[in-house]
């Protein structure tokens, strides 16, 4: 990591922590890459949303638990409520297709599926370490409404035809497929009981990282 620098008055030039700034040289080369994004997604039909990247602490704690607020940078507004800068879509994404849906019927008032995608700056408070800093960018692309795994076909067939537009190809790069049935049914046959199957996946999940 480079020195900080101070300017007049003492007051420091360098971003906060785990954040960076874009100069214009950088952000000709986002700006290209979120291209690729945006030209993957049209190809496949997929239409880009948004969302604030301020939401509800709640909205969080309700999939991840209270041991997500630590990790986030939280506060309460000066109204009180309690507040989060958005440290994933997944959330903001499943709020909009709810209030698509007709609370009477459960029906969505859309035409299914949904074909959604999105290139949103998230926050997390973390550890900052190379390569990985407390705000990034990620794309997001989402099917809603296909019941088999047809959608997630569609998605590796996109971050494939991603790569091979910047040129990387399978002697580059792999695509690994994480699937809980197929797990499941593997630890089973290893004769690992249905109740030890979380506690088993988060053994193997570390296997990587050990050494």
């Amino acid at each position: 990591a480079g020195e900080s620098s101070t300017g007049a008055g003492g007051i420091s030039l360098d971003p906060p922590s785990g954040t960076r700034d874009f100069f214009p040289a950088e952000m000709r080369l986002q700006r290209w890459l979120f291209d690729r994004f945006h030209e993957i997604a049209a190809l496949y039909g997929f239409d880009e949303y948004d969302a604030p990247v301020l939401e509800s602490e709640e909205l969080y704690k309700r999939k991840a638990g209270e041991e997500i607020t630590e990790q986030m940078y939280n506060f309460r507004d000066k109204e009180g409520a309690a507040v989060a800068l958005r440290p994933e879509m997944t959330p903001s994404l499943a709020r909009m297709v709810l209030q698509l849906m007709r609370a009477e019927t459960g029906a969505i008032a859309a035409v299914l599926p949904l074909k959604w995608f999105s290139v949103p700056q998230c926050w997390r408070f973390e550890t900052t370490q190379r390569g990985r800093k407390r705000e990034h960018y990620q794309w997001n692309m989402d099917i809603i409404g296909v019941p088999s795994v047809l959608a997630e076909a569609e998605l590796l067939s996109a971050v494939v035809a991603f790569f091979e537009s910047l040129g990387i190809t399978s002697r580059d790069v792999g695509l690994k497929v994480n699937s809980r049935k197929v797990l499941g049914a593997v630890l089973r046959e290893a004769g690992v009981p249905d109740e030890r199957f979380a506690e088993t996946c988060v053994i193997i999940d570390k296997l990587d990282k050990i050494g």
